[in-house]
C-alpha cells in the first residue's frame, strides 16, 4: 500500500557493512562532542538510523548539531551508498537525487538558513566524480542566485570538467523531478546544489576517517583502561544493532551501552565508573596517595595491609 510505514528490519539493506562504517564513525564523533565531518559546524549531540518513517527522506543516518532554541536544532541527513557515481545515468545518483528534491519540497527558506542540510558518504573513487560534485557545491553555495552561478559555468570562465558535471546533476535532478523545463531544473539544481554535502569515506578500518577516529579516542580509550579499537568495533557492533531498529540515542546512551561490556567511559558532567562489586584489592596503607589516588579516579578499593613492625605507624592509628 503506497505512504505505508515499514521496519527498517524489513526493509534489504539491514546489513550494508559500508552503511555501518560510516555510523561507526559519526558514534565516535559523538561520544568524542566534535562535530559532523561536513554540514554542521557544532558538536553531534544526537544520531539517528534509517528515519524514513520520521520523515527523513535521506534516511540512513541523521545527526543533530547544538542549537538555540533546542527544539528547531540542525541537523544534516546523510545518505550512505558505496557505490555511487555523479552521473545522469547512475541509478543510485539519480535516487539520492529524488530523495533531496522530495527533502527540499516547500522548505527553500530553511535551505537558506542551513537548517535543512543534505549529505551523501560514498567511498571514493577514480569514476565516481565525488571531487566534482564537491566543488559544485562549493560554487553553488557562493552564489546567491541560480542565474549567477549558471553564469560562472560557462565556456571559458570553468573548465569542461566541471561544466559536464553540471549537465549531469542538472539531468539526474530533471529525471528526478519528472522536470524538463530549464526555468524549474536550473533553480532546483542550485537549491540541492546550496544544500548537500559530500562525504567521501574510504571504507574499512585502513580508511582515513576510520583511522582519525583511532587517534582522536586515544586518550579517552586510555582513561577507560581499552584501546581505540575495542571501542570502535564495539561501537561497531552497536551500529548494527541500532541500524535496523531505526536506533536515536545521544552520547549518554552510548556510553550506557558500552559499560555493558566493561567499557567505563567519561561522561560530560562525571565520570561513569565501574559498580562498587568491582572493588579492586590494592597492596597499599590508607593514608598512602596510592590509595587515595584510586579512590578518587575510580571509587571503593579493598585495602590488604600487612601488619605493622614493632615500633611503626601502618597508618591505622
Amino acid at each position: 500500500m503506497a505512504g505505508q510505514l515499514s521496519s527498517p528490519l524489513s526493509t534489504g539493506d539491514a546489513g550494508g557493512i559500508y552503511e555501518y562504517d560510516v555510523a561507526t564513525i559519526l558514534l565516535s564523533r559523538l561520544l568524542r562532542g566534535v562535530s559532523v565531518p561536513v554540514g554542521l559546524h557544532a558538536p553531534v549531540v544526537r544520531v539517528a538510523f534509517q528515519q524514513s518513517n520520521e520523515g527523513y527522506p535521506l534516511d540512513d543516518v541523521v545527526a543533530w548539531g547544538h542549537a538555540d532554541p533546542s527544539a528547531d536544532e540542525p541537523h544534516i541527513q546523510i545518505q550512505v551508498k558505496r557505490s555511487v557515481r555523479a552521473t545522469a545515468s547512475d541509478a543510485e545518483f539519480v535516487k539520492v537525487m529524488a530523495q533531496v528534491v522530495t527533502a527540499c519540497s516547500g522548505q527553500p527558506e530553511r535551505i537558506l538558513e542551513r537548517h535543512l542540510l543534505f549529505g551523501l558518504a560514498a567511498r571514493p573513487s577514480r569514476a565516481s566524480h565525488l571531487d566534482e560534485l564537491t566543488e559544485l557545491t562549493e560554487m553553488a553555495r557562493a552564489h546567491d542566485r541560480h542565474e549567477t552561478f549558471e553564469s560562472l559555468l560557462r565556456e571559458g570562465i570553468t573548465g569542461k570538467p566541471l561544466r559536464n558535471r553540471l549537465a549531469e546533476v542538472s539531468e539526474a535532478v530533471a529525471t528526478a523531478a519528472g522536470a524538463t523545463d530549464p526555468g524549474t531544473v536550473g533553480p532546483l539544481t542550485h537549491q540541492i546544489l546550496r544544500a548537500l554535502h559530500v562525504w567521501p569515506v574510504e571504507d574499512g578500518p585502513d580508511g582515513r576517517d576510520w583511522r582519525a577516529e583511532l587517534d582522536g579516542l586515544a586518550d579517552l580509550a586510555a582513561e577507560a583502561g581499552t584501546t581505540s579499537t575495542g571501542i570502535m568495533d564495539r561501537l561497531r557492533s552497536l551500529a548494527e544493532r541500532f541500524g535496523p531498529r531505526s536506533g536515536n540515542v545521544n552520547a549518554d546512551h552510548v556510553r550506557d551501552q558500552l559499560a555493558r561490556f566493561q567499557i567505563y567511559l567519561p561522561g560530560a558532567s562525571a565520570d561513569i565508573r565501574p559498580p562498587a562489586s568491582h572493588a579492586t584489592t590494592v597492596n597499599a596503607s590508607g593514608n598512602s596517595t596510592v590509595f587515595n589516588g584510586y579512590y578518587q579516579q575510580f571509587g571503593p578499593v579493598n585495602i590488604n595491609s600487612r601488619p605493622a613492625a614493632p615500633g611503626e605507624d601502618n597508618g591505622t592509628s
